[in-house]
């Protein structure tokens, strides 16, 4: 007889839900260590890129537990051919991991930063922090321009592509 338990529903929805980027739009995704303390992202690649390319840097800060965030995937996903051109102007980073467990910090050039200390740094003024956060900047680590908190102005095309493009 087959058993149910709440670790064998858990893990059968961890496998379903996914809140990542598709890989259609071929994010770029750091693989921070393993840690039981901190998910460390490095972000120096992905800037590298951006400067070699002349390309604004798109991160997208999502959790896998995230309902939102889980949304924004299947609106990606359903929306490709209408959003892909927008994102192939823009270095697309995909930063994954869950609402609970390890902190989440940022590299960037050798230097590590919190979430709020990485706002500051980049020049993001809006207040607090949830899941999901998006941020566009400029291949030197600043704000290009302030980005909406929350999903409304992310789950319609015309509303994406206007964040997506450059001020």
């Amino acid at each position: 007889m087959f058993r149910l338990t709440a670790f064998t529903l858990l893990s059968l929805w961890m496998a379903t839900a996914h809140a990542d980027i598709p890989a259609a739009y071929q994010p770029l995704v750091p693989q921070p260590a393993f840690s039981f303390t901190q998910r460390l992202f490095d972000l120096t690649p992905a800037f590298e890129q951006a400067r070699a390319q002349n390309k604004p840097v798109f991160v997208y800060l999502g959790a896998s537990d995230c309902p939102p965030c889980v949304d924004y995937t299947k609106f990606l996903a359903r929306q490709r051919d209408a959003l892909k051109p927008a994102f192939d102007g823009v270095v697309l980073v995909d930063l994954r991991t869950w609402l609970r467990g390890p902190s989440v910090k940022l590299a960037l050039d050798g230097k590590e930063y919190t979430v709020a200390q990485f706002k500051t740094m980049v020049g993001d003024q809006n207040p607090g922090f949830s899941y999901p956060w998006f941020w566009l900047l400029a291949p030197n680590g600043r704000q290009l321009k302030q980005l909406p908190y929350g999903m409304d102005a992310y789950m319609t095309v015309a509303g994406h592509t206007r964040l997506l493009n450059q001020p």
